[in-house]
């Protein structure tokens, strides 16, 4: 029996043959059988040639899609997979990538590789082969020396050496050396680095540092201000380098000596003959440097006989060796001599014997200052003449430059903002004379300076005559302070302006000028300073301590060792109040001077002392109406 299905099945046909005989009859009949006849125009146009028609007159350029946009010949090389084309690709460019990635790390690693060994291999040669490096000259420019090699002159030189770098020098010894060529002797006075003194323009300082400042110019002008002794010229030189360049050099010394090295590695130097290269030679001058305290100052000599050694080395035992060796070291050496003057001293030195080759030790003591060890030279600079036979460069106080001369134009200018002082100053100045009478100076300006925070008085010439460097030592000799400078060309309307700073005592310089008995000062002040003297030391000056760092209590502290010490032999200061200053964001002690009465910087310069940290200046925002205040900074705590 037949299903439904079945019957179903059979219905289907029947409907799809019928179907089949419907198409068949439409899809035979002609074109002409879908006319219109109520139309005559192209709209009776068989269907299909109207089609094809209307695609021949159409232009291609506006179709939005062409065959070939359906086309995948582009993609006939791609290999397919279950992902697609665009996962092929994607998987193609981080490939790409990591090769290239790869490629330059591979080439940075090859090129770090390559600087090591450049710098390792420099870095073994010049530590430990530099005594065996060959120098010639042959890539070097040659040199040529001066025939004539006999220092025909007097000279009067400094000489320091550097460590490695002569454009930021670090000296390890600095030697003055007076050469008279009429006895063929030379006298050396060696100082050790760490010597304070006043550099000009920067205050008190190691020696060291005016090099640092204002290079070797500024140097040979530190030590003129300082031991009294012209200096002439100067020669920096780079000691490490020179010694490498000349492949080591002999250290001949009359006993055995041990050295401590930058590192704490000891170095044993025996009598007699040394071979030695260029980092010894610096661990050397180091160590005889004076900043060793467990060196004796004499020992500084010791430097001497290295750099005569070192000399003896750049000479040379035979002819030519000078210029050859000049030519390897010509860009270790800085000095204001010429190539002649240059070769003539070193040969000079190379051949005095040693009774014509005296050295000497600056003299003085350590002291701790902050921390740190400085060597202060006895005040006496008469035994540094003594040494060299002459006199001294900057006049005694009781000394006149001249019998005569030009009477200067001078302008006094006050500095620091204590009312009066360059009045005052400007008629302790006006009444100096010449021995004829004729009077020294001319003030023709007495005012303010361009600002009231001048630490130093300043001395300023308008040209460097002789006759004005003479005023200028006269001046400063009165003051009893002053940094001298010369503006060559400026416009300044006086010879002579002299700017008061802090540093300037007027008590001091009045009692000075009262000692020399010069005729004039004496009948401007006359019996009245005597009196004013005794005054001072009964006036009392009131002030007041502000707690300006914020620990409790620390301002009637001080005001207790202030009153203690000051008080001790007379009273000479009242504190009114010690207060909270009006903050605690004070990094150094202030002293604050309001008022000009008589021996106030010489109060503020005591409260210093005892307090040991302190800045003084003046100050016109008087809110308290006292003569003094300390505002206590975080310094003092320290």
């Amino acid at each position: 029996m037949t299903s439904d299905d079945s019957n179903s099945n059979f219905n289907d046909k029947d409907d799809q043959s019928e179907n089949d005989d419907l198409f068949s009859h439409y899809s035979s009949k002609n074109d002409d059988d879908f006319k219109d006849p109520g139309f005559d125009d192209d709209r009776n146009q068989p269907f299909r040639e109207r089609e094809r028609n209307d695609m021949e007159d159409k232009n291609p350029e506006n179709d939005f899609f062409k065959d070939s946009d359906f086309e995948f010949k582009d993609y006939e090389d791609e290999e397919y997979d279950v992902n697609g084309v665009r996962n092929v690709k994607a998987k193609s460019k981080r490939k790409r990538r990591r090769i290239i990635l790869s490629t330059i790390l591979i080439m940075s690693i090859l090129v770090i590789v390559a600087i090591g060994i450049v710098f390792g291999y420099r870095y073994i040669k010049n530590k430990f082969f530099s005594n065996n490096v060959e120098t010639t000259s042959t890539t070097e420019q040659s040199i040529v020396v001066p025939s004539t090699l006999k220092l025909g002159k007097d000279l009067k030189i400094v000489i320091a050496c550097a460590g490695g770098n002569l454009l930021d020098p670090e000296l390890n010894s600095i030697i003055f050396s007076k050469y008279s060529s009429t006895e063929t002797e030379m006298i050396t006075l060696c100082i050790p680095i760490n010597t304070l003194m006043e550099i000009p323009g920067f205050g008190l300082e190691s020696v060291n540092k005016s090099v640092e400042f204002g290079g070797p110019d500024l140097l040979k002008l530190t030590l003129k201000n300082n031991i009294s002794m012209d200096v002439n010229n100067y020669i920096l030189m780079d000691i490490v380098n020179i010694v490498n360049k000349l492949e080591g050099m002999n250290l001949k010394l009359d006993e055995d000596i041990t050295i401590t090295a930058g590192d704490g590695s000891k170095i044993d130097l025996k009598q007699g003959d040394n071979i030695i290269n260029g980092d010894t030679a610096l661990s050397f001058m180091n160590y005889f440097s004076g900043i060793n305290l467990d060196v004796p100052i004499e020992s500084v000599t010791k430097q001497k006989i290295l750099l005569d050694c070192l000399i003896k080395k750049i000479i040379g035992e035979k002819e030519g060796d000078l210029a050859k060796n000049f030519t390897k070291i010509n860009d270790y050496i800085d000095t204001d001599l010429n190539l002649e003057e240059l070769s003539e001293l070193f040969s000079t030195i190379a051949g005095l014997e040693s009774e014509k080759n005296r050295s000497y030790a600056l003299q003085g003591s350590t002291v701790e200052l902050e921390g740190s060890n400085f060597y202060v030279q006895d005040p006496d600079v008469s035994k540094i003449t003594d040494i060299f036979n002459e006199q001294s460069v900057i006049p005694d106080e009781d000394e006149q430059p001249a019998a005569t001369g030009d009477t200067l134009t001078l302008s006094v200018l006050n500095g620091v903002g204590i009312k009066g002082i360059a009045a005052k100053t400007s008629d302790l100045l006006k009444g100096l004379k010449y021995d004829d009478g004729k009077s020294r100076y001319d003030i023709t300006t007495v005012g303010d300076a361009d600002n009231y925070n001048y630490t130093q008085t300043q001395i300023i010439l308008k040209s460097g005559e002789e006759n004005m460097m003479a005023a200028a030592e006269n001046i400063k000799a009165v003051l009893g302070v002053g940094n001298i400078t010369t503006q060559e060309g400026s416009t300044q309307n006086t010879d002579i302006v002299v700017i008061i700073g802090k540093d300037f005592d007027y008590d001091a310089a009045l009692a000075s000028a009262s000692e020399t008995g010069t005729e004039e000062t004496t009948s401007s002040s006359g019996s009245g300073d005597t009196e004013t003297t005794e005054s001072a030391q009964s006036i009392i000056f009131d002030m007041n301590v502000l707690n300006g760092e914020g620990t409790q209590g620390i301002a009637a502290t001080v005001k207790d060792i202030l009153e203690d010490n000051l008080n001790k032999d007379v009273k000479t200061i009242k504190v009114i109040e010690a207060k909270n200053a009006s903050n605690f964001s004070y990094s150094k002690t202030q002293i604050l001077t309001f008022t000009d009465k008589e021996g106030i910087q010489g109060i503020a310069a005591k409260i210093k002392d005892v307090l040991g940290v302190g800045v003084i200046s003046a100050s016109t925002d008087n809110v308290d109406n006292v003569d003094i205040t300390v505002i206590i900074g975080s310094d003092y705590t320290k």
